[in-house]
């Protein structure tokens, strides 16, 4: 009888381990939408910050940088593809959300064949809007 229960639980096991290690991996936002610091590094090129706006539509984002780049592209499930304009070369960046508030990747720029990797953390949900004022009053 041993027997029979033994390959059972193992199956069972293996299904419920597998099903953690999905599910673990898996992190879904509810919104991109909102202000990163993003820190790039280039192989052999050395490092830089700065801080992305990004703006969420269904699967498509968009945004931009403080250092005056454009980003467009997808997000599906927990894998992030975009692509950077604006730069010395055209970037292409594919990455994984860690975190709820974090994200992580890897970038080519396809000009001249340089790859690199990309973090980024978020540290605000809010956009900033032009259209967007603060009336105090006094008491």
């Amino acid at each position: 009888m041993i027997k029979r229960i033994k390959p059972g639980v193992m199956v069972f096991l293996a299904v419920l381990a597998l099903v953690y290690v999905s599910e673990a991996r898996a992190v879904e936002v509810e919104s991109l939408n909102g202000t990163w610091v993003a820190q790039w590094t280039w192989e052999d090129q050395g490092s830089w910050s700065d801080e992305w706006t990004i703006t969420q539509k269904g699967k498509k984002i968009t945004g931009h940088s403080d250092a005056d780049y454009h980003l467009k592209g997808k997000i599906k499930g927990s894998k992030v593809n975009f692509k950077v304009s604006g730069a010395e070369c055209a970037i292409k960046c594919k990455g994984t959300l860690i975190a709820d508030n974090a994200m992580e990747g890897t970038m080519l720029c396809t000009d001249y064949n340089v790859s690199g990797t990309w973090y980024a953390v978020k540290v605000s949900n809010v956009t900033a809007s032009p259209d967007v004022s603060v009336n105090e009053t006094e008491e």
